[in-house]
Parts: structure tokens; sequence; C-alpha cells
């Protein structure tokens, strides 16, 4: 029984890497910039580079990765691009309206 129940496991653990990669390359290819969404075309440069900082979007492609990769086992799935607020926390806000 624990060599099946490992087994299982172990054959979990790359079906979640995938997608988890599937999820973040198909947000990062969405059309259009997410902070010219959020804040409009109106915005000021300045306040457009500061959300890009503040989302991490100002890095490369595969630091964001690295990044988001290493906060799955913290808990940290990054900020929200609708809200600005810790998806986890989005995610636990509406388990009871699914349960």
């Amino acid at each position: 029984m624990r060599r099946y129940l490992l087994g299982r496991l172990l054959r979990t653990v790359p079906v979640v890497f995938g997608v988890v990669t599937v999820v973040f390359l198909l947000i990062h290819l969405l059309p259009g910039d997410p902070v010219e969404i959020m804040l409009g075309e109106s915005a000021v440069p300045a306040q457009k580079e500061e959300l890009r900082r503040e989302l991490r979007l100002d890095r490369p492609i595969l630091s964001q990765y690295a990044s988001f990769l290493a906060g799955i086992p913290r808990g940290d799935l990054g900020i929200s691009f609708r809200s600005r607020e810790p998806v986890l926390g989005e995610i636990a806000r509406r388990i009871p309206a699914t349960v």
C-alpha cells in the first residue's frame, strides 16, 4: 500500500509542475500589458514603472518564473493583477463559495 501511494505521489509532482508551467506561460502570453490595463493609458510613466516593480513585471520572464516556483512551497502565489492583493488570500476568500 505504501509503495502504491508513494508511486502515485511521485507521478503527481510532474503533473503539478506541468500545470503550473502552462498556467504561468498562458498568463504571460495574454495580449496587452497588465499595467496598461490596470492603470489606463492616461497613467504617468512613473506610475506604470512603480506598478511594474510592485508586480515584479520588470524582471526577465525566467526570473519571474523562478520566483514563482520558489514561492509556491511557501504559499506565495504572487500578487493579483486585478486586486493587487496576494493570490493565496484571494483563493482563500473565494473557496467557501465553491464548497
